[in-house]
């Protein structure tokens, strides 16, 4: 799938975001709210698109990360 974050076009899918995430562990992020569950961890959804497009966290925003996850066909959980 192509997504396009702040004028910056990418191209990934659910698998490859799953696979980038296989040897990582979860943040812990006091502040997110937002996690999607891969491999049985949740993960802040910040921390996936940073992880998964190599793009700092400063360079997009948390809804940029929802937007994307959520049309890659990833549930998204709301923590408070």
């Amino acid at each position: 799938m192509r997504i396009t974050i702040r004028g910056k076009t990418y191209s990934v899918s659910k698998e490859e975001v799953e696979e980038k995430l296989r040897a990582v562990e979860p943040e812990e992020e006091r502040r997110a709210r937002y996690f999607v569950e891969i491999r049985g961890k949740e993960f802040p959804i910040k921390q996936v698109l940073n992880q998964t497009l190599n793009l700092p966290k400063l360079a997009f925003t948390s809804q940029d990360a929802f937007i994307v996850l959520e049309k890659l066909g990833f549930e998204i959980v709301k923590r408070n």
